[in-house]
């Protein structure tokens, strides 16, 4: 070695290089690994709950104004469900009574959104829809944890954005004589007719199930389905 290369300044400097070598050899791994464990996992964590920009919370929640607002807590994109514990006549939950909530099922097409973790580099055994459950209960509005593994069921196309809600529904089972002071459970589902909404109020004979735009009453097979 001649005194050119072993002068303190070359030394310094190929100390250096080989320390931001290292360095971004190092980074370079974290990314990989992270990113192979991110396309390989399940979904994040969901937020803490929230009470900003749910209509009426909590006295008077209206679940369908706050569709879009259940939508943005979850990456899963198809609506299976809502579920109105506690409807009042007027269509609205107070949620701030023991047992009255709001809970809204969604999962994934067929093979997508967050999938069951797997070792890096291997295909999945099969596809899955997951599901994911985001509910409005005393303390705000929070998606549950993803469930990835949740298998895909065939029942049909996504629910669409409602068509009518919990008051027409309502309105329905009074015309029918239902008492309007008592409180309903009542379901948007998908019933073998399509879109449909699910009625009752707990002990007593008021069960109907109308067509998604709250216009007729479905019986028989057109409104069989069980709510997710």
């Amino acid at each position: 070695m001649n005194d050119a290369e072993s002068s303190p300044v070359r030394l310094r400097d190929r100390r250096a290089g080989l320390v931001i070598v290292g360095a971004a050899f190092v980074a370079s791994l974290g990314i990989s690994f992270w990113a192979r464990i991110k396309a390989t996992s399940g979904a994040e964590a969901p937020a803490p709950a929230t009470t900003a920009g749910i209509a009426g919370f909590p006295a008077a929640v209206d679940a369908v104004a706050s569709l879009e607002l259940a939508r943005s807590l979850t990456p899963r994109t198809q609506l299976r469900g809502v579920n109105f514990t506690g409807a009042r006549s007027d269509g609205t939950v107070d949620v701030s009574k023991p047992g009255a909530a709001v809970r809204y099922t969604f999962s994934s097409p067929r093979g997508e959104g967050p999938q069951p973790p797997r070792p890096p580099g291997t295909m999945p055994k099969r596809q899955h829809c997951g599901r994911q459950v985001v509910h409005v209960k005393a303390d705000g509005m929070v998606a549950e944890h993803d469930k990835p593994d949740a298998p895909c069921l065939d029942r049909g196309d996504p629910l669409p954005t409602p068509r009518c809600g919990p008051k027409d529904v309502w309105a329905y089972a009074i015309g029918k004589g239902a008492p309007a002071d008592r409180l309903a459970t009542v379901d948007y589902f998908r019933a073998q007719a399509g879109p449909a909404w699910k009625f009752e109020i707990p002990g007593t004979p008021h069960h109907y199930v109308l067509y998604g735009d709250c216009g007729r009453e479905l019986a028989g097979a057109e409104a069989m389905g069980t709510p997710p």
